[in-house]
């Protein structure tokens, strides 16, 4: 097994991913290749986890998980160019969607885990995150991975979908009407769910490890100087503009606000929320994921040119041609960009 130095020696590395986060002059973007996949089924299918609901106490135990962590394609070096891999709890676990009480189930033939909304709506005030079942077992993750790794490679958040996603996978349907219908209880849900969230986070954080004087997020690749949070609001994007400002904007605020530093996920057909997203005072940065299904990169310079324009770093994810890439660097400044290439090819292949 190869070792690696209590310090990188590339630490000017360090700085550069410092200076992303104050958008500070750069003479070129940040840029990694992601070496893993979306989904991570494959390990759950090899460690006999079968199609259907899947309960908390069905997942095999972290420490058989750990050949698949230490497979040379993931944690032979914690470099992705510019960017590190992170160990993190399986993100193919909708982990807040099943701490929240939603049901679990597992489809091979998509190769995902997908949330259903529980028989009957629980009473969120009432959830006890110390006893929680599923915030144990990522809690067990992160303690296992940081044991198993040390300081050879970073131990980061996984995958955390926030307060939209969190509240419509606990509704269905009802989320969208409920925005009408029922505006009052909706805003307490997702203040709710907000406040879980953080709470989650910050019992990760009890168990991450230091990482060379910062932290690394799992999900992006990113190293901060102090504790990161990155979040996601795709089921924001599917709602109008208005109602993200109204239900959503005051808890993705607050999340923002709870840690040294942040970066939301929006994807780019969910960019007419933009403009309320930049408004987050405490917000560093925004990820763009460029989806396949459009628009093209090149529609999506003036959107990219104004996150920069608002002071937030911009964080773009997705499966750019290298005549993509360079057209983002053509158009875009260098100071505070990362673009983060994940090959369509490693989409569920890789754990």
């Amino acid at each position: 097994m190869r070792h690696f130095p209590e310090k990188i020696e590339r630490l000017d590395l360090l700085e550069r991913h410092r200076s992303f986060w104050r958008c500070e002059p750069a003479d070129r973007p940040l840029v990694g290749v992601c070496r893993e996949g979306t989904f991570f089924l494959q390990p759950f299918i090899e460690l006999g986890v079968s199609d259907g609901p899947l309960t908390c106490q069905a997942v095999p135990v972290p420490h058989a998980f750990i050949q698949t962590y230490d497979e040379k394609k993931l944690a032979s070096d914690p470099l992705d160019g510019d960017l590190f891999w992170a160990a993190k709890p399986p993100r193919a676990i909708p982990w807040m969607e099943a701490i929240l009480g939603c049901e679990v189930n597992v489809s091979s033939s998509s190769k995902t885990m997908t949330a259903r909304p529980p028989a009957q709506l629980p009473d969120l005030a009432a959830i006890d995150l110390d006893t929680n079942p599923w915030l144990n077992l990522m809690n067990d993750f992160t303690i296992t991975l940081a044991g198993y790794f040390g300081q050879r490679c970073p131990v980061g958040q996984t995958l955390m979908r926030g307060p939209s996603d969190m509240l419509a996978a606990l509704l269905g349907q009802d989320f969208y009407t409920g925005l009408i219908d029922h505006a009052d209880k909706m805003k307490i849900l997702a203040q709710q769910c907000t406040e879980i969230w953080i709470r989650v986070l910050q019992s990760q954080y009890q168990y991450i490890p230091r990482y060379q004087g910062g932290y690394v997020s799992g999900t992006s690749g990113l190293w901060a100087p102090g504790k990161l949070a990155v979040y996601q609001e795709d089921a924001g994007g599917t709602i109008s503009a208005a109602m993200y400002r109204k239900f959503f904007f005051e808890c993705d605020a607050a999340i923002a606000t709870a840690f040294d530093y942040s970066l939301i996920h929006l994807h780019s057909a969910s960019l007419h929320i933009l403009g309320a997203v930049l408004e987050i005072p405490k917000l560093n940065a925004v990820n763009v994921v460029v989806d396949p299904s459009g628009p093209t990169l090149e529609a999506l310079i003036p959107d990219l040119r104004r996150i920069q324009k608002a002071g937030k770093a911009l964080h773009l994810h997705g499966d750019l041609s290298e005549q993509e890439i360079e057209l983002v660097k053509e158009n875009l400044s260098p100071d505070g960009l990362c673009i983060w290439i994940v090959r369509e090819e490693n989409y569920g292949t890789i754990h």
